[in-house]
């Protein structure tokens, strides 16, 4: 049995995806029963449980191989490490007291750093805690997410503008798409290995705001120009997408160490891979799925 969470998002799903088209038992973590129905029409079992409730997570890991675990972003929250804090206390003591066989975590590029990454420390949080379980785990430290670019596609679509927090905009750098990040955990929770392991994965190449820019066009059939948005206007950008005042601090100081080149890949001690979908095709999925034009 393979326990799956965060399937109302978007790796969580593509994770689940993955493992039913394969024929694995699945075990979905849904904190709503509504939002199990559709998978367990699709053959998967459903548990209840939220990702801080411990109790209900050792229920929904029993007699689990395998578990993909993420820490969720509540945007709206005005403390994310606090709530990171308590979903890494959950898992920890879940995973040792329901003696999971192994674990795959949703981490970030940036990962490794201490700080001054903004929401990453999140991620930084649950590899120095659930890097010490006894069991085998796996993090993939995910780049940027092509889905990322996705609520700019109206503005693209009826201005020819890409608002762009990332900078300079003929810069690349790594980014992945969701569906690659389900496939490669899925997979991950298919193997063996041992200890802890860490896969750095990104898209079949590195893009920049201006490859953005040019999927836009060829999606849209229009001509599309990335331009970088001020700093100064970011916290009123970042407010309007219904952020709390704390995760627009984190969000400014993760776009400032992603500008300055800081947050990074390693290549040190890990597994590098390199999805299959591209960012024309991410964003092309994108522009189907909107129907604001």
């Amino acid at each position: 049995m393979n326990v799956v969470a965060g399937v109302t998002g978007q790796t969580g799903a593509a994770v689940a995806d993955t493992l039913l088209e394969r024929g694995v038992p699945v075990r979905v973590l849904v904190r709503d029963a509504a939002k199990g129905i559709a998978w367990k029409a699709r053959g998967a079992e459903v548990a209840i449980a939220n990702l801080t409730d411990t109790a209900a997570l050792i229920k929904a890991l029993a007699g689990a191989t395998a578990a993909y675990l993420i820490n969720p972003p509540v945007y709206t929250s005005m403390d994310m490490f606090a709530d990171a804090a308590a979903v890494i206390t959950a898992a920890r003591q879940a995973a040792e007291t329901a003696r999971l066989a192994k674990l795959i975590v949703l981490s970030s590029v940036g990962a490794h750093l201490p700080g001054g990454t903004g929401n990453i420390r999140t991620t930084w949080l649950l590899e120095q805690q659930l890097g010490q379980l006894s069991i085998p785990v796996t993090f993939i430290r995910a780049a940027w997410f092509m889905e990322n670019w996705a609520p700019v596609a109206p503005v693209a679509a009826s201005s020819g503008v890409l608002p762009s927090f990332l900078s300079p905009l003929d810069r690349t750098i790594p980014m992945v798409a969701a569906v690659d990040i389900g496939r490669v955990s899925a997979e991950a929770m298919l193997e063996e290995w041992s200890g802890k392991r860490i896969i750095e994965l990104s898209g079949p190449r590195d893009y920049s705001p201006n490859d953005v820019a040019s999927a836009f066009a060829r999606a849209l059939k229009r001509s599309v120009q990335a331009v970088a948005l001020p700093e100064a206007e970011w916290p009123q950008v970042l407010g309007q997408m219904r952020m709390s005042t704390h995760a627009v601090s984190t969000w400014t100081e993760m776009l400032r160490a992603f500008n300055a080149g800081v947050i990074t890949f390693t290549g040190k001690d890990t597994l590098q891979l390199r999805g299959a979908v591209s960012l024309e095709e991410a964003i092309a999925a994108a522009v189907r799925r909107s129907k604001t034009w």
